[in-house]
């Protein structure tokens, strides 16, 4: 019996290459290389999708997930905290925006946050300025759970989740119901 191969381009290639070479040529006969109709189209189809008002696509994950921390007005002596399993990004952005990230453990059994982890630190964080939680996905094909909106006696945490490899999943058997703010990351 002959190995399945991780992954097949040639396959792929065999099956999308039409519609592929069909795609690049129409956007280089018209020229709208960035924000040109196909755009558009790819951000009208997944809010229609995701039931959401609007899609706001970007060039990556990196872009997508400062484009959720600028939009929570996340700033210089801020804590975003992080989970410890995720991709180098969750924390570079929070870094590259002046703020401060903060490593919390998750749970083994869902590689969501651990709420006992998250409490820590939090209290060892008390003197930061605000705070928030990035509930990073981290590709396992397991949804971030719901991580505490409140934090710390009087505080409250904007909440974000990394869903990048999962639009369109539901939540607890109920039809997706996110914000994207692009194909990559939604807000909870």
């Amino acid at each position: 019996m002959a190995p399945i191969p991780f992954i097949d381009l040639a396959a792929q290639r065999a099956r999308l290459g039409s519609a592929v070479d069909e795609a690049i040529l129409r956007v280089v006969d018209h020229g709208g290389y960035i924000m040109g109709p196909e755009v558009a189209t790819l951000e009208a189809e997944l809010a229609g999708f995701c039931g959401a008002k609007h899609v706001i696509s970007c060039a990556n994950g990196t872009d997508a997930l400062a484009m959720v921390l600028m939009a929570k007005g996340v700033r210089p002596g801020d804590a975003v905290f992080c989970p410890s399993f995720t991709f180098a990004a969750t924390a570079e952005v929070v870094a590259w925006l002046g703020a401060t990230p903060v490593f919390v453990d998750v749970l083994e059994d869902s590689f969501n946050l651990d709420p006992a982890s998250l409490e820590r630190v939090v209290l060892q964080n008390a003197t930061a300025g605000r705070f928030g939680i990035s509930a990073a996905a981290t590709g396992t094909g397991k949804h971030p759970g719901s991580p505490p909106v409140r934090v710390g006696k009087n505080r409250e945490a904007a909440v974000t989740a990394n869903r990048a490899r999962a639009v369109g999943a539901g939540r607890a058997g109920h039809a997706p119901k996110q914000r994207f703010v692009d194909r990559d990351t939604c807000e909870l």
